[in-house]
């Protein structure tokens, strides 16, 4: 006897997660490259396979892997969190990330929008690490042209920096 596939459970439960969230159909369609009516359609229940945007929206709300067809059997989703904190896994994640934030960077975020990031180990075993934002401030977004010459001017850097540090690491041994 095959196994029968409760799509609109399924639906009803990703709409409840979502609304956990307090995210609109357009601002969790546009995070996982959906249009609204597409996360509709899912949430009334009208899908009947598992797509990659089905599983990019679980995995937005938090689910598990195979959350998907426990829901689908009859069961329920397991949040990433657990059932011990509040809301999804992702919503946690991003507060604990943005809590250990410093005060300088979450202002630098605030002011202007990252248009590059890069990760530089201070030690060869990777332990220490600086974390770098390139950030274009102002109320206008820049022209191709100015940021092509701000991401020129960024990777002399990123090379100057690398090379000091190579340094520091041949004179260490």
């Amino acid at each position: 006897m095959p196994c029968m596939k409760d799509w609109a459970r399924l639906g009803s439960y990703l709409r409840e997660s979502r609304d956990r969230l307090r995210d609109t159909q357009a601002t969790l369609g546009a995070r996982i490259g959906a249009d609204r009516n597409t996360i509709r359609r899912i949430e009334q229940g009208k899908a009947r396979r598992v797509t990659d945007t089905i599983t990019k929206f679980a995995r937005e709300v938090g689910w598990t892997a195979g959350s998907i067809e426990d829901v689908l059997a009859g069961g329920e989703p397991t949040s990433v969190a657990g059932q011990a904190g509040e809301g999804s896994g992702t919503e946690a994640t991003r507060q604990d990330l943005l809590d250990r934030l410093p005060e300088r960077v979450l202002q630098e975020l605030t002011d202007g929008e990252v248009i590059d990031t890069d990760v530089l180990d201070l030690r060869e075993d990777g332990s220490t690490a600086v974390l770098t934002l390139v950030v274009e401030r102002g109320g206008t977004t820049a022209s191709r042209d100015q940021v092509r010459e701000d991401l020129k001017a960024w990777g002399q850097a990123q090379r100057k920096i690398r090379r000091i540090l190579l340094e520091q690491q041949q004179e260490d041994q």
